[in-house]
């Protein structure tokens, strides 16, 4: 299913977006890693072996830069069918001690980076009457923990921009899903390089790729599976008196 699709990565040059590159080429992917420092993004390309890999680089907070990647892309393969909005920046520092610069990166990167993207990208997915998007979230914004303001934040708004892009997209007949997944705690620098191996969570992402088309066009993804959003006091009593679970 996913060979010969066109999938786009961000923040490609390290930790999940380099592992999600590698991921997707073994499916046969055409892969295209976007991020700020061509080095990393040559060295994610080496341990590909560069067949269908290319690069581009771009500061995803820059929407004239992203255009320009966007553009490129387009050039040399017509159309994206994936898109992994997967780069962010994580400062670790307190509310207080943190500079209004740092604050601003976070957001520019981490909000207005993937609806840079979205915005570049969407037309060329409606063109083309495919596309799928995962916005690559945190549950930070539900249980902040200390040095993590600016970050809870951007996340919480990743939330809504999802959902946002996909009520703006109703209208539109073409078969077009806006996701946000959270691959969990992953062992990358923003973590101190704790937790799970970023190829095991870029194989649960190559595995919701390939879901069937869903009803409902923005889901949220933990790991490898779907969350479902909380049900309502009308829905829970009508499930206990039909014995649903």
């Amino acid at each position: 299913m996913l060979e010969g699709k066109v999938v786009v990565v961000t923040g490609a040059g390290s930790g999940l977006g380099r592992a999600l590159c590698q991921a997707f080429h073994a499916q046969g992917s055409i892969v295209v890693g976007v991020g700020r420092t061509a080095g990393s993004l040559e060295e994610t390309g080496q341990s590909l072996g560069h067949e269908r890999y290319s690069w581009e680089t771009a500061d995803v907070a820059n929407p004239a830069q992203v255009e320009h990647a966007v553009a490129n892309i387009i050039e040399r393969h017509s159309r994206i069918d994936y898109l992994f909005n997967n780069a962010a920046v994580y400062h670790k520092v307190g509310f207080l001690e943190e500079t209004p610069e740092q604050w601003a990166q976070t957001i520019a990167i981490n909000v207005n980076g993937p609806a840079n993207c979205c915005k570049a990208v969407l037309p060329h997915m409606l063109k083309n009457g495919f596309g799928r998007i995962f916005n690559v979230g945190s549950f930070a914004d539900y249980a902040p923990i200390p040095e993590s303001a600016a970050y809870s934040v951007s996340k919480g708004a990743l939330h809504a921009l999802s959902k946002g892009i996909v009520a703006d997209l109703a209208t539109h007949d073409a078969d077009i899903e806006i996701h946000e997944w959270t691959p969990g705690h992953l062992n990358t620098q923003m973590s101190d390089f704790t937790g799970i191996d970023p190829a095991i969570s870029a194989g649960w992402a190559v595995g919701l790729a390939q879901r069937p088309p869903s009803e409902r066009k923005a889901l949220l993804f933990e790991n490898d599976h779907e969350v479902l959003p909380p049900k309502g006091l009308k829905q829970r009593i009508l499930d206990k008196l039909l014995f649903r679970k």
